[in-house]
């Protein structure tokens, strides 16, 4: 009886997708990157250039991070990498292009004290002590999400789309808006925006009264010209509480909150966040 030979045919184990949302990005968005691998994968990250970036479980076979489109990011492809070891040791590899589009900004013409446009020399010195501590704050972040949930605004009152809008103030063009201003009356009260910790709060020349949280991973939220502070450095605050008061402290032309983000050294639409659905595994025991 002839020999019999088997062969053994060993199927390639599907690859990891990546899906991103959006994947048409306006400058100034927030975009979830959101990773599905029908074999499990060990310490997936995510590569955006020299940054790597730790993807989070997002349920059954999906691991979730999100990426922050500077409002000043160049329109066109960007690469998008994310690495992963297999359980068998090999190292997976798996990329996207997220494309950045183009966004239209608007110009506000401003007239404020005019210390604020040329500073007198006596406050250069605070001014860059000033540029430190938020340097140091924004170097701060802890690993690990602090929030869970939605995000939420910080005040009640009408939001005005001045995100990225070019400010000309007396006369001058100075620096772009980097976030959003809440109309609210004097006094009323700040919330966090999402659970996190204060990174940093105080006074400041050009943002007054001020608050940045941290709500790890990179991500931060910033209020800023505050008549009153409710918290400090290294609290712990829960989403919706008070840690402030609208006022019009520093560069303002009165009473007003000045909302914004950063993620991961990005400068984004702090409304994007309100709109963010980030997959989310199950909560550890006990809960957030």
């Amino acid at each position: 009886m002839p020999g019999v030979l088997l062969l053994a045919v060993m199927a390639a184990a599907p690859a990891p997708r990546i899906s991103l949302s959006p994947a048409r990005a306006p400058q100034g968005s927030v975009v979830v990157v959101t990773v599905t691998s029908p074999a499990p994968l060990e310490s997936p990250v995510l590569v955006d250039g020299e940054r790597r970036i730790r993807l989070e479980p997002a349920g059954a076979g999906r691991w979730a991070a999100l990426l922050g489109v500077d409002f000043e990011a160049a329109p066109g492809g960007r690469p998008i990498l994310v690495e992963g070891d297999a359980a068998d040791g090999r190292r997976v590899a798996v990329s996207a292009e997220l494309r950045v589009v183009s966004r239209k900004f608007a110009v506000q013409r401003l007239t404020v004290d005019p210390r604020f446009v040329e500073p007198p020399p006596e406050e250069k010195e605070r001014i860059e002590r000033d540029r430190a501590a938020f340097a140091r704050a924004f170097a701060s972040s802890v690993p690990g999400r602090l929030w869970s949930g939605s995000f939420r605004r910080p005040t009640d009152g009408e939001i005005r789309g001045n995100f990225g809008a070019r400010r000309v103030y007396n006369g001058r063009t100075r620096s772009r808006h980097a976030g959003l201003d809440v109309a609210a009356a004097s006094g009323a009260p700040v919330r966090a925006s999402a659970g996190g910790r204060v990174a940093l709060a105080g006074d400041f020349y050009f943002s007054g009264g001020s608050v940045v949280l941290d709500h790890g991973d990179g991500l931060f939220t910033m209020y800023f010209h505050l008549s009153r502070l409710d918290v400090k450095d290294g609290d712990v605050v829960a989403a919706g509480q008070r840690i402030g008061a609208v006022g019009a402290t520093g560069r303002a032309t009165g009473p007003h909150l000045h909302w914004a983000a950063r993620l991961l050294g990005a400068r984004v639409d702090p409304a994007a966040l309100l709109a963010l659905a980030v997959p989310r595994g199950p909560e550890p025991p006990g809960g957030p």
